[in-house]
């Protein structure tokens, strides 16, 4: 029977209201299957590393990185990746709109498939947030699996988990927002990796301040983004 190592990544940029309940959620959800938590913070304006230099108190395996200067999501949860131990990788976005409460099942069915990943359009799956974000974020992934001719469902998500032998063929690219996202389901299904998408109810972030629905322009950004990167890889990088 595998012995599963689990290392969880965490990217983070102000979130000094939910990194806490965040961390304790991780280490409980995960339980005896985690070996350490990396926090990749950009250097938070609002302080996020220095609650999670207190919580290393707490927590056995907890591990921090301050960046300097501000590098994005994608980057910092590459930086995770190459930074970690474990021979399963978990990340999720900061703002508990991603539930750790379903780690669980993510790890059951790792043991068949090479990366899980949390779809809002897979069985049970919701996304509870304002129309136009439902809407456009629904666009794009139908649009992209049309485009891309692959089966995943949520090609946004950005909440996965992966054997961490995947990323000796697949390298994550560290510009963009969620777009990255993109091009890794693309490269994993080339590659012939096996997947599963299991549902999870996508909510709004309850605290703090969201870094895309507060300023239009990054909106906009992040869906010609991702529409750069669909046209990409159809007809070539």
């Amino acid at each position: 029977m595998e012995i599963k190592k689990v290392s969880i990544i965490m990217p983070t940029y102000n979130e000094k209201e939910n990194i806490e309940e965040l961390i304790r959620k991780a280490y409980h959800y995960t339980g005896k299957d985690l070996l350490e938590v990396i926090v990749v913070d950009d250097n938070s304006p609002d302080g996020t590393w220095k609650i999670v230099k207190k919580l290393q108190k707490r927590f056995k395996n907890l591990r921090l990185i301050i960046r300097k200067k501000k590098g994005g999501l994608a980057s910092a949860v590459w930086r995770g990746i190459k930074e970690s131990k474990g021979n399963i990788v978990i990340w999720f976005d900061c703002d508990l709109s991603h539930p750790p409460e379903i780690i669980p099942k993510m790890l059951e069915y790792m043991t068949n498939h090479d990366l899980v990943i949390a779809s809002r359009y897979a069985k049970g799956g919701k996304d509870t947030r304002s129309l136009n974000r439902v809407l456009a974020s629904a666009i794009i992934n139908s649009s992209a699996r049309f485009v891309l001719g692959i089966k995943i469902k949520d090609l946004t998500s950005g909440f996965c988990a992966v054997r961490k032998k995947v990323f000796s063929e697949i390298k994550l690219m560290e510009t963009g927002f969620i777009e990255y996202f993109i091009r890794f389901c693309y490269d994993s299904v080339k590659k012939g990796y096996k997947f599963k998408e299991i549902g999870y109810k996508f909510v709004d972030r309850k605290k703090g301040f969201s870094k895309t629905d507060s300023n239009f322009r990054e909106f906009i950004g992040d869906g010609y983004g991702c529409w750069k990167e669909i046209i990409k890889l159809r007809f070539g990088r």
